[in-house]
């Protein structure tokens, strides 16, 4: 049952599936990891991603990397918050982001920096691989994915998806160790679970406006 919704989903939104795997090539947004680095930290506060978070991440592009005023970890790192706060007025996302992006300087910059420690960070002690206020074990795991890991997060949309088909774990590592699990006996990577889900909270209409988005980014 879940594969075959799996499979109208997919046939509904081939994109998915393409954009799934620029993810795990950490090649979203062109390869940048700073904007996929802000789209995670922009995310992590609960606001609808396609109407808030995408349009807030490409704003961010125009403003600080297209015009060169951030060019890596440090940058942002150092960028004053009034000059953040000016383009989203979040002090939590904005936290986040410098948070996440002084751990994963630690392994140099750019992608190669993002899939060095997503390959290391184990989800069982993932508050010691995300030391970060304001950054939880979904952040953890959307950060993990665009690092090159195929999992899931285990959010509230994702859980209901698979408990229409089956019983899972509620605890959120147990959750993710079963959908990866999951995922070889349904024929569908962890992370396209995870985009799939999401997708089918949405009605046909909007899957196909959403499905260009992904496209783009």
């Amino acid at each position: 049952m879940m594969r075959r919704e799996l499979q109208r989903l997919a046939e509904k939104s081939p994109e998915t599936l393409k954009f799934c795997r620029k993810v795990l090539d950490s090649e979203r947004y062109g390869g940048n990891v700073i904007l996929m680095v802000v789209d995670a930290a922009i995310t992590s506060v609960g606001v609808n991603y396609f109407s808030v978070v995408v349009p807030r991440v490409l704003e961010f592009k125009r403003r600080f990397i297209d015009s060169g005023r951030i060019a890596g970890f440090g940058d942002l790192i150092s960028c004053d918050d009034a000059e953040l706060y000016s383009l989203w007025k979040n002090k939590r996302s904005w936290q986040v982001a410098k948070g996440v992006c002084s751990i994963i300087s630690e392994y140099g910059e750019g992608a190669t920096a993002l899939r060095g420690w997503a390959k290391e960070a184990e989800v069982e002690s993932w508050r010691e691989w995300l030391d970060v206020k304001g950054a939880g074990i979904n952040t953890f795991q959307y950060l993990r994915m665009m690092g090159g890991v195929d999992t899931v997060m285990p959010d509230r949309i994702v859980r209901r998806f698979v408990g229409r088909f089956i019983d899972h774990p509620n605890e959120p590592v147990e959750f993710i160790r079963f959908v990866e699990s999951l995922s070889r006996e349904v024929g569908f990577g962890s992370t396209e679970i995870c985009w799939l889900s999401w997708l089918s909270s949405y009605d046909d209409e909007k899957i196909r406006r959403y499905s260009r988005i992904l496209a783009k980014i």
